[in-house]
């Protein structure tokens, strides 16, 4: 799965994504979600069948951090970002497909295995959407930052287990340790 993201999350980045996220400025959506346009079209540009439709599924937050932050950030920066790829003329959808199964440890300093087995059976698919007909295109899974990957494999393997065809991997930053293996669409350092 091709993973991409817009910038380097340091900086002026990090900065518009905590504060989205965790500061319920919700006016930073409208900088935000052109980062996460620009992943998702690179994304596009390089699928087999070009821009055809797609569905867009964001990473889900946890409940208690959706309670506490008063939003579900992925989720409203994935609505925002298929409003403006709609007014550029590509058909897509958003489906909130995922689901938490359970509490998850901090992933804060965890190494790449470790984080892989929190999140390991950490996601399912919400029953509510097993027959909704846009997840029948190519799925474009997006979040708001990629460290390791352990978030977006966890993705990934419930999507394709549910027989779904996820391709990529929209993000708007990545972080330095992961950053050298991502396409960087815009602010590139």
């Amino acid at each position: 799965m091709l993973p991409v993201a817009a910038a380097v999350y340091a900086g002026t980045v990090r900065e518009l994504v905590i504060g989205f996220k965790e500061h319920e400025r919700f006016g930073l959506v409208a900088a935000l979600a052109p980062m996460i346009v620009a992943s998702v079209e690179l994304c596009l540009a390089s699928l087999p069948q070009g821009v055809a439709p797609v569905t867009l599924v964001p990473m889900p937050s946890a409940p208690a951090a959706v309670r506490r932050r008063g939003h579900d950030a992925v989720a409203r920066l994935t609505r925002r970002c298929a409003v403006l790829m709609r007014r550029r003329g590509h058909v897509v959808a958003v489906c909130c497909a995922l689901t938490p199964t359970r509490r998850v440890g901090d992933q804060a300093g965890l190494s790449a295995s470790a984080r892989a087995a929190n999140l390991d059976g950490a996601l399912r698919l919400r029953r509510s959407v097993r027959d909704d007909r846009s997840l029948t295109r190519p799925i474009i899974v997006v979040d708001d930052v990629i460290t390791t990957g352990s978030s977006a494999a966890e993705a990934v393997r419930v999507l394709r287990t549910a027989g779904m065809d996820p391709v990529a991997l929209a993000t708007v930053a990545a972080t330095r340790r992961r950053g050298a293996g991502l396409s960087l669409t815009v602010g590139q350092d």
